[in-house]
């Protein structure tokens, strides 16, 4: 099949577009999105499309990302098409938000797409995932862990977002952006081994397909395809059962027989609470297996008045036969203590049910695992840091200088930024040496310690959710 007709089926089998549909079509100016664009263009007619084209110069790349901007540009004028091109600073985003330049760059992009779709009235976002990054993406999961909605891949449809490309194939794609000579531009960084992703496109799955399985893509995919077609079939068996059991529906409260729960499956009653937490927060961000097992490890222990405080300001609990997850203050549960930071090793803190990693690590190591790195990962440089350390609670009239922030901040005003909820407070770590806080585990380190071109060995720091029974 050609690219027009796998394009075509793909819109068709996942009912992606109707006639009249307004979509803000994101563009970088590669490959990808280029050819996506120009086959919207070309569709567009067919389906009484109306179109935008959405571009951001994340200012990664100086100089060749003002070349790309105005490429897109050129490329949109001479078809006619509409287009918002804007800069955002991400790295300097990244830094002041304490995120990672991928996910800085991800929530940019989004922000920009979703802020179009609004202001012009259109109904849908499409982006230019293709078959190939599909491939990578359950790869890349399968290697770091994953339950099956990771395996699954990325979804043909997600809200109002659409990937019309995704059972298409990178080398498809290039044929056709040089036979319609669309020009696409080239990103260097995508042919760097740096970055998790880079390298296994370019390393691994070429030594699988030598080694192993030459047809490991097709493997792969189907592999893909079958656990997303299981895990929303999960899913829909979940949210009846969630709907039979949960009480308190529509409140900041749910309660739910423990005796029911007690009498599902292990598979379907993890489901059933991952339903109530995004019954409560719109979403589960930041509720990790981890997360989740600690609270099987709380109906199965069964207890009453044990409590256990989850991410985002939830409470989970055992009252008198029945399980309860709510919004809201955590009731109890604070560090009291100060504990010496272990480096190298562990650091238990059992009020609160977590640990502290601590290794030192050399330049390389960090390069390599920055960009992959959550909020639960932080890096400094050692030298700076000293050996030094303790991890205590929040104190009065703690400050710090929050990293990209440019000066120093109550630690007080900077919870209220981060919204972190009165009640969660206490329970967030605060590493330290004798200069002040070093790290809001979590949250922020101090832009006195980050890591610069000068540091020679970095301190790697990690927050860890235990298990019950694991402290």
């Amino acid at each position: 099949m050609n690219i027009e007709d796998i394009f075509q089926k793909t819109i068709e089998e996942y009912d992606m577009i109707q006639n009249g549909d307004g979509i803000v079509v994101g563009v970088s100016g590669g490959p990808d999105s280029i050819a996506l664009l120009h086959l919207l263009y070309r569709f567009g007619e067919r389906y009484n499309l109306r179109l935008v084209c959405a571009h951001l110069n994340h200012r990664f790349r100086p100089g060749d990302a003002e070349k790309d901007a105005r490429f897109v540009e050129d490329f949109c004028r001479e078809r006619g098409i509409p287009c918002v091109a804007e800069t955002v600073d991400v790295p300097r985003m990244a830094a002041r938000e304490g995120l990672s330049p991928e996910q800085a760059g991800r929530r940019a992009r989004y922000h920009l797409f979703n802020r179009v779709m609004r202001e012009k009235g259109f109904n849908k976002i499409a982006v230019a995932h293709n078959l190939d990054d599909q491939v990578e993406t359950v790869l890349m999961r399968l290697i770091r862990g994953s339950g099956v909605a990771g395996l699954g891949g990325i979804k043909p449809v997600r809200g109002s977002i659409i990937r019309p490309l995704l059972e298409v194939s990178r080398s498809l794609i290039e044929e056709y952006c040089a036979k319609n000579e669309l020009g696409p531009v080239t990103d260097k960084t995508n042919f760097m081994p740096v970055y998790f992703r880079n390298r296994i496109r370019l390393e691994l799955l070429p030594y699988l397909r030598d080694k192993y399985n030459n047809n490991i893509d097709r493997a792969i995919l189907d592999m893909a395809n079958i656990l997303r077609e299981e895990d929303d079939c999960l899913g829909r068996v979940a949210g009846e059962k969630f709907l039979e059991l949960a009480s308190g529906i529509g409140t900041d409260r749910l309660e739910f027989c423990i005796k029911d729960l007690s009498g599902l499956h292990t598979a379907l009653r993890r489901r059933v609470l991952r339903k109530g937490v995004e019954h409560l927060l719109g979403d589960v961000d930041n509720l990790e297996l981890t997360h989740i097992r600690q609270v099987c490890g709380l109906l199965e222990a069964g207890k009453t008045g044990k409590r256990l405080n989850l991410p985002r300001g939830l409470v989970a609990g055992v009252e008198y036969g029945r399980f309860f997850i709510a919004r809201g203050e955590p009731e109890k549960g604070s560090i009291k203590g100060t504990y010496t930071l272990t480096v190298p090793g562990r650091t238990h803190i059992p009020e609160i049910g977590v640990a502290i990693d601590a290794f030192v690590v050399d330049v390389d190591t960090y390069l390599e695992e920055r960009n992959e790195a959550d909020d639960s990962l932080a890096f400094l440089d050692f030298e700076k840091v000293g050996r030094n350390l303790a991890v205590t609670g929040r104190k009065e009239g703690d400050r710090f200088l929050p990293l990209g922030m440019g000066g120093t901040k109550k630690l007080k005003d900077f919870f209220i930024d981060a919204k972190v909820p009165k009640g969660s407070r206490g329970l967030i770590p605060i590493v330290r040496n004798k200069m002040g806080i070093v790290w809001v585990a979590g949250y922020r380190i101090d832009e006195r310690f980050k890591v610069s071109k000068d540091t020679g060995q970095v301190l790697r720091i990690e927050l860890l959710h235990l298990s019950i029974g694991e402290e």
